[in-house]
């Protein structure tokens, strides 16, 4: 019989649950490397109750007929079933898959994610990314295309501390809002590396990255380790950013009134907060309407700017850490 390690699992930064982990000895150290920054690692304790995710090897990609292929690549060889009567996911890969550790981070970010926006009243899960700059949060809020990774990386080089990049979540702390990041690879496009004045690492741990030409995910830890900086789980909530590309060489930023602001964050609401509909379907999530006044309560009282930049502008250091400054100071 193969060992295996049970853990629990917590996102830190909110107060939500817990997920427990149960996957081979040998593929732990992948999944606990993934997780780090963003999940606090205990010891299973069976009197919670917590949603489970149990990972097991075969061999002969030998499954039960009523697993489903699970990933966006043929290639994955890994398998879910999931049991939401008693809150178990298993999943099953093949001994060589490379994706086992990746996956298994997924679906305990799926559930942490789940989990948070049935337990907090105030959660709200934005198309987002945030740094950290001198310990306040910015959070740069997009779709595709907007720039919003371009100026999370480029923030992080010039000292920023590293939060999310899409999947951010909006909290009421004590103290205030808090923006929350999650566990999750970071797509970064290879045309604005050299404009930006950095290099991808050597070997990257992602295994889709052989699938992909334009692009290469990295996960938050390797992104720390590239620019020589921090990846942190959260951060006060100080200021919303809206970037898009400009097409001359100014850098403007213009602050939008509470009605634009909150507009522009419905637009990129996450609901539900997962791509994982089959899971979603087990929490009770909340309404339309609860979500918008969530939204319209941060453009109330968080100041939000509209960044329009060129990635020649974002690789200017000094250029970039006056606009940080000036978003934070809200004006």
């Amino acid at each position: 019989m193969i060992p295996v390690e049970k853990i629990i699992v917590r996102c830190i930064g909110i107060a939500a649950g817990a997920v427990e982990v149960e996957v081979p000895v040998g593929i732990w150290p992948a999944v606990e490397e993934c997780l780090s920054g963003f999940a606090g690692i205990g010891r299973a304790d069976f009197a919670q109750g917590p949603w489970r995710v149990v990972l097991a090897t075969c061999v002969d990609d030998e499954v039960d007929s009523s697993a489903s292929h699970y990933g966006d690549y043929d290639d994955t060889h890994v398998w879910r079933q999931i049991d939401g009567a008693r809150r178990v996911v298993r999943l099953t890969a093949a001994a060589a898959s490379a994706y086992a550790p990746i996956h298994v981070v997924r679906i305990v970010r799926t559930l942490l994610r789940l989990d948070a926006s049935q337990r907090d009243p105030s959660a709200l899960f934005l198309h987002a990314g945030m740094v950290s700059w001198q310990g306040q949060g910015i959070a740069l809020v997009g779709g595709k295309r907007s720039g919003k990774t371009s100026v999370a990386i480029a923030a992080t080089a010039a000292g920023a501390g590293f939060v999310s990049n899409d999947d951010l979540s909006l909290h009421r702390g004590p103290d205030g809002l808090v923006g929350v990041g999650w566990p999750r690879s970071v797509s970064i496009r290879l045309d604005t590396l050299e404009p930006l004045g950095l290099t991808l690492p050597a070997k990257s741990a992602h295994p889709a990255n052989t699938h992909r030409d334009e692009a290469q995910l990295l996960m938050p830890y390797e992104i720390g380790r590239m620019l020589g900086s921090r990846v942190t789980p959260d951060a006060p909530l100080r200021a919303v950013l809206f970037p898009s590309f400009g097409a001359d060489d100014t850098s403007t930023l213009r602050r939008l009134d509470p009605d634009e602001a909150a507009e522009r964050l419905l637009a990129n609401l996450l609901t539900p907060p997962v791509k994982d509909d089959e899971l979603a379907t087990w929490f009770e999530l909340p309404s339309a309407e609860e979500l918008s006044t969530r939204a319209r309560q941060v453009a109330a009282v968080v100041p939000a700017f509209e960044l329009c930049q060129t990635l020649a502008q974002l690789a200017c250091r000094p250029e970039l850490a006056r606009i940080c400054d000036q978003a934070v100071a809200g004006r």
